[in-house]
């Protein structure tokens, strides 16, 4: 004879059969799914969030020389639409950024002439990660997001540079990744 969960465990059970107490089960394992996939997804909201900051800093900073498409000026400022120097590693961007650029660059086979000043006094790292977190995600790019962690590495690697990077500057930094 089988008898119910209730005459077992006594009638302050909330249960009033085992089929009930496995539905209730089967409910909070779903909630704790649920929430162990909210929070997997954590990383994902604040790289979000550095996207939507950085393009808002972007727009203020960067888009009268780049345009907001990141198409830039014909001979004068480069794209970063496609540009490999947006979209490879993150050591040269965030070396552009920091410390500026002077002279002829070619980009996309285009040569580009258009100064770009040192970011370094004037953007924090928060700020300068989120707009190249953004430009390396923005018109098609593919790029890896940037860090603070990252732009302050680079910032100390390049503490004691007073002059703008040319060109040959570029070449000479690796395509790679910054490691904090």
């Amino acid at each position: 004879m089988k008898t119910s969960l209730r005459n077992r465990i006594g009638s302050r059970s909330p249960f009033s059969s085992l089929e009930s107490a496995r539905r209730n089960a089967l409910g909070r394992n779903r909630w704790v799914a649920i929430l162990g996939g909210a929070l997997a997804l954590a990383p994902l909201a604040s790289f979000s969030q550095d996207v939507k900051q950085g393009e808002q800093l972007y727009t203020m900073n960067c888009a009268a020389c780049h345009q907001p498409t990141g198409t830039g000026i014909p001979a004068v400022y480069p794209p970063l639409a496609g540009a490999p120097q947006a979209t490879g590693g993150s050591k040269r961007a965030v070396a552009i950024v920091l410390n500026g650029l002077q002279g002829p660059i070619t980009v996309n086979g285009a040569q580009y002439n258009g100064p770009m000043q040192p970011w370094k006094a004037i953007l924090s790292d928060d700020k300068i990660a989120a707009i190249l977190t953004y430009v390396r995600q923005a018109w098609g790019n593919k790029g890896t997001p940037v860090t603070a962690e990252q732009v302050k590495a680079a910032r100390a690697e390049y503490a004691q540079r007073t002059s703008p990077l040319t060109d040959a500057d570029l070449a000479a930094i690796p395509d790679e990744d910054i490691k904090p």
